[in-house]
């Protein structure tokens, strides 16, 4: 059976106000839901959730943040003229191969999983910065500061001046960019390793998930490798479930585009595919009839085993909600 599950549960949210955890679940069951992302810090409603069958997942963001940029300035990726990375709106991506970042993001999944009766975890912002978002999004390419340039020379040994920025930039662009992309592809997977590591130590039964950038291996010049640094293929061997971020609205795509990258990322990964469509109002109105045609795409394409909504608050809406009852019945 599918996995039909909706993403961003709160007691807050208006239909579930004043219910008991038990209530609630039997509301979401009443909709064909089959999993939850949210409400696990309540035990209560986690009990009643497993006592009917439903799964209940986390969400851990990762390399994003103004507060890594505070904490530890060294996170703030430098981009290829040298420049520190400026935010974009509510985005600020961070270098992932800084180790203080990457060891305490390892503590706080740890945390997350120790405290919380979970089915799984999924990871966000698994990524070397961008602000995907957008039909053209700003690509930098990052990060050129002395910590990173050190660390890849060391792990490769090959020759780059990290005295000379302007030059070390010039030469991974260059004579050493296979190199270079294979080396910060390899920070992603090697941490997603490390995490995965971690939730079998602590929680051995629980699903490693990732949510993933939804792109082609020929969008933007290659850019899920060159500029985003997951490389699908590797990432299968740690990540259980893949669920690209396929907001067709937001990248200005259609419905079908759904269906591709679900398709593709299932063929590099060899894993399951659950991919999240949209069904919040961004950048534009999104009509309950288009967002039952992306459900319809996403559950119904062949290298798909289930389909993720972000969100429910957007989901609740009346026409929408009419839809998502109808599609996951």
């Amino acid at each position: 059976m599918k996995t039909k599950a909706l993403y961003g549960f709160s007691p807050e949210l208006a239909p579930f106000k004043k219910q008991t955890p038990a209530e609630q679940v039997a509301l979401l069951q009443s909709w064909g839901n089959t999993a939850i992302f949210g409400g696990y810090e309540d035990p209560g409603f986690v009990a009643a959730a497993h006592a009917a069958g439903m799964r209940v997942y986390a969400e851990i963001s990762l390399f994003v943040h103004e507060k890594w940029w505070k904490e530890s300035p060294a996170s703030r990726p430098i981009t290829h003229d040298g420049q520190p990375l400026e935010p974009e709106e509510w985005y600020y991506g961070v270098n992932p191969s800084t180790p203080t970042v990457r060891h305490r993001l390892l503590e706080q999944l740890e945390s997350l999983l120790t405290k919380h009766a979970l089915d799984g975890v999924w990871l966000d912002f698994i990524r070397w910065p961008c602000h995907w978002e957008s039909p053209a999004p700003v690509l930098p390419r990052t990060s050129y500061d002395a910590l990173t340039l050190n660390r890849f020379r060391e792990d490769t040994g090959l020759d780059i001046p990290t005295d000379d920025p302007a030059r070390a930039v010039q030469m991974l662009l260059s004579r050493y960019e296979t190199e270079w992309t294979a080396w910060r592809c390899d920070q992603i997977t090697f941490w997603v390793a490390e995490a995965r590591a971690v939730l079998k130590r602590v929680r051995p039964d629980a699903v490693l998930g990732l949510f993933g950038v939804p792109w082609r291996l020929s969008d933007f010049e290659g850019a899920i490798l060159n500029v985003i640094g997951q490389d699908y293929g590797a990432l299968g061997r740690y990540v259980d479930v893949f669920s690209p971020m396929v907001y067709h609205v937001m990248c200005g795509r259609t419905v079908a585009w759904i269906g591709q990258v679900t398709g593709e990322i299932s063929a590099l990964s060899g894993k399951p595919v659950w991919p999240i469509i949209q069904s919040v109002d961004e950048p534009a109105p999104l009509s309950a009839d288009e967002y039952g045609a992306a459900l319809d795409v996403a559950l119904q394409h062949p290298a798909s085993d289930g389909v993720l909504v972000f969100t429910l608050k957007g989901a609740l809406a009346k026409a929408k909600l009419a839809v998502t009852r109808a599609r996951f019945a």
